[in-house]
């Protein structure tokens, strides 16, 4: 099925809309399928036809060859502010250029409005040039049936492929996670589901795991010490575990971390190491 939906979206390329005959799709949602089919972030410049620095920017940094090279890690759109007013009104564009990196469902990664000189954007490029197929299956789920289950599950994943980040990148990946986090709670809200409180329980967990990504076990124990285990169901108390076992061991306090480690499963060790290798 994967498979079928990854042709399906490439066989769709050979109609989508250009700008002056160069790589970049003027349709925010035909870049969007784009980027979630073959694994790449979205590059969007929102500009204007009147738009010096706009045009300054298309002659001097993104039309050079080098830059172009680096832009084939990604999925590059233009949106013209004139002709897409709502769409530059959703992401509060009030002066152009304005550049983003997006994932493929059109969560913010990186914003900045300004000109660019060729060698911002070629810093810019290389730092997020990332493959996303490690995220493939859950942006693919969320982009098709969009539920508490896959914005869920589209969070985690985030968190967890933030385990694999260079420090630099994962303060803005964590804050992708916190986005789909906070938009399956509100999903939560509004549904039928009978473990709501699990699920919040569990989010709760996740927002001290991200303090652990970040590096501040401190501040994770301090959220720790907030949190009445009695009231865990049996899904959040290994995770609670988890988390416990964890933070001490990045304080070096292999005592305390003692007292947690046969609380743990093999995978929940392999992923604590995880975090130890990357602190």
């Amino acid at each position: 099925m994967k498979r079928y939906f990854l042709i399906v979206f490439i066989v769709f390329i050979s109609g989508f809309q250009f700008v002056k005959a160069e790589n970049w799709l003027t349709s925010f949602d035909e870049a969007k399928k784009l980027a979630v089919a073959t694994n790449k972030l979205l590059l969007v410049d929102f500009w204007a036809s009147w738009c010096g620095p706009c045009k300054r920017m298309d002659r001097e940094s993104w039309s050079k060859e080098d830059v172009k090279l680096l832009m084939a890690n990604y999925v590059p759109v233009k949106i013209d502010i004139d002709s897409q007013k709502s769409l530059a009104h959703k992401y509060g564009v009030r002066g152009i250029p304005y550049i983003f990196i997006m994932d493929g469902n059109g969560k913010v990664i990186y914003q900045q409005m300004s000109y660019k000189r060729k060698d911002q954007v070629m810093d810019l490029l290389h730092k997020y040039a990332l493959n996303t197929k490690f995220l493939s299956q859950d942006l693919i789920n969320y982009f098709k049936n969009k539920n508490f289950a896959t914005t869920f599950r589209l969070a985690v994943k985030y968190q967890d492929y933030c385990l694999y980040l260079t420090k630099d990148l994962k303060r803005d990946f964590t804050h992708v996670s916190e986005t789909y986090f906070d938009e399956a709670l509100d999903m939560l809200k509004t549904s039928d589901l009978k473990s709501k409180e699990a699920f919040e329980q569990k989010i709760s967990l996740y927002e001290i795991q991200e303090q652990l990504i970040l590096e501040n076990p401190v501040k994770a124990l301090k959220m720790l010490a907030k949190i009445n285990d009695k009231e865990l169901d049996s899904m959040s108390q290994n995770m609670y575990g988890f988390l416990h076992y964890t933070v001490y061991k990045l304080l070096n306090d292999d005592t305390n971390a003692s007292l947690w480690q046969d609380k743990l499963t093999k995978s929940d060790m392999e992923k604590a190491s995880l975090f130890l290798q990357a602190s």
